[in-house]
């Protein structure tokens, strides 16, 4: 009998048992992985979960190691398969937890310093995130979102608006990737996200499906959205939060995974029911109760998010409004293509017509009477490429 086998009461030949004891302990290992994955677990929150989540790497790491060396002793194709799946889930584990490490912890510091930083980003302090202050006659929004054709110029009709969309990707400017599941967003949604943000201002993002949820009525978020409120307002903004609430999104910016699953979670106080939007039962003081996931700092660090003037998005609309927000997250003007603008805004039209369309709104914009904040001073069209002078530039 050959080293390393063993003889059966049958007198037939079985693999050696340390063989298959790594064996076992892999599989048992998988199993483990298999069965953390389908079951929620009870996760730290705060400045905690950020160790938390690199213990899961480090863990998750070992058992692929294990299963690895089972794999290599046994011979085992399903064994190194699963190993590496291990390894990739290790990784990912690693990107969030150093995407957690990255809002600075101002827990001990002054208050000044906490009013100075915020005017540059997000940060935690104790166990709750806040995101940066801007003024109130400004909207504070991510780079990563006005730079993408995630809130669409192209006009949707009413059965495009209901079509849901699965891992849809989403033209970006930069290094981002950006995937959309639910329903798509128009140029309006960008409004609409601008305002909930702006009601965090003061108040903590939510760790969680229990915390951090911030009421208003309808009359005060047409408020803070700039507009006055009215029925048709009314049904507009119920609709947008309606299709926020719906989007998840799949975001990596530079090479990092953004946990953003969802920009916004919305309840209304009488719940989704048709009957609600019947015109006899809305009232200004019906409420909203909405909830901005942590995962949203993730996108404000510093120089990845724009105060944009209130202006730029209440005063414009369609491809104008975009453009507003598009070259305000800038600060010099630089030569970009005409196609890339195209697909950056998710126009629908044709090249040669958005081309049109593309001069007509910086016209515009050129107009003497354009709020100062947004107005174009001149733009330039070479070729393929157009390059645009923000009159604010110059005064800076």
């Amino acid at each position: 009998m050959l080293a390393g086998q063993a003889k059966c009461v049958d007198g037939s030949s079985k693999t050696c048992s340390r063989v298959k004891e790594r064996r076992l302990v892999a599989c048992s290992l998988l199993y483990r992985f298999l069965r953390l994955r389908a079951i929620p677990l009870s996760r730290p929150s705060g400045r905690f979960r950020g160790s938390y989540v690199k213990d899961r790497a480090t863990e998750v790491r070992q058992q692929a190691s294990a299963v690895r060396r089972a794999a290599l002793a046994g011979d085992d194709a399903t064994l190194r398969k699963a190993a590496a799946t291990l390894d990739r889930t290790a990784d990912g584990h690693a990107r969030r937890a150093a995407s957690m490490t990255e809002i600075p912890d101002l827990s001990a510091a002054s208050v000044s310093q906490v009013r100075a930083t915020r005017r540059r980003r997000a940060v935690r302090i104790h166990e709750q995130v806040y995101l940066p202050s801007w003024r109130e006659s400004a909207f504070g929004l991510p780079n990563a979102l006005l730079r993408s054709a995630l809130f669409t110029v192209a006009k949707l009709d009413g059965d495009e608006r209901k079509k849901a969309v699965f891992d849809l990707p989403i033209y970006a400017q930069g290094d981002v990737v950006l995937k959309l599941t639910g329903l798509r967003l128009i140029d309006y949604d960008r409004q609409v996200l601008a305002a909930v943000l702006s009601a965090y201002r003061d108040f903590p993002l939510s760790a969680n499906a229990e915390s951090g949820w911030v009421r208003v009525s309808f009359w005060q978020f047409a408020g803070m959205m700039g507009l006055s409120y009215g029925l048709k307002v009314h049904l507009a903004i119920r609709e947008s939060l309606i299709r926020l609430n719906a989007a998840h999104l799949r975001l990596r910016v530079n090479r990092r995974d953004v946990p953003l699953p969802r920009l916004v979670e919305v309840a209304f106080d009488d719940g989704y029911e048709e009957h609600a939007t019947d015109p006899r039962n809305l009232k200004g003081s019906d409420l909203i109760a909405l909830r901005v996931p942590e995962g949203m700092a993730e996108l404000f660090g510093p120089a990845c998010w724009t105060a944009i003037p209130q202006v730029a998005l209440t005063e414009y609309a369609g491809l104008v409004r975009w453009l507003t927000s598009f070259f305000s997250t800038h600060d010099k003007p630089y030569s970009l293509s005409v196609e890339d603008l195209y697909h950056y805004s998710g126009s629908d039209c044709g090249l040669r017509e958005f081309r049109r369309r593309l001069k007509n709104a910086l016209a515009r914009l050129e107009e003497p009477g354009t709020p100062p904040e947004v107005r174009v001073a001149t733009s330039a069209f070479d070729k393929d490429k157009v390059t645009v002078y923000l009159e604010r530039w110059n005064q800076a």
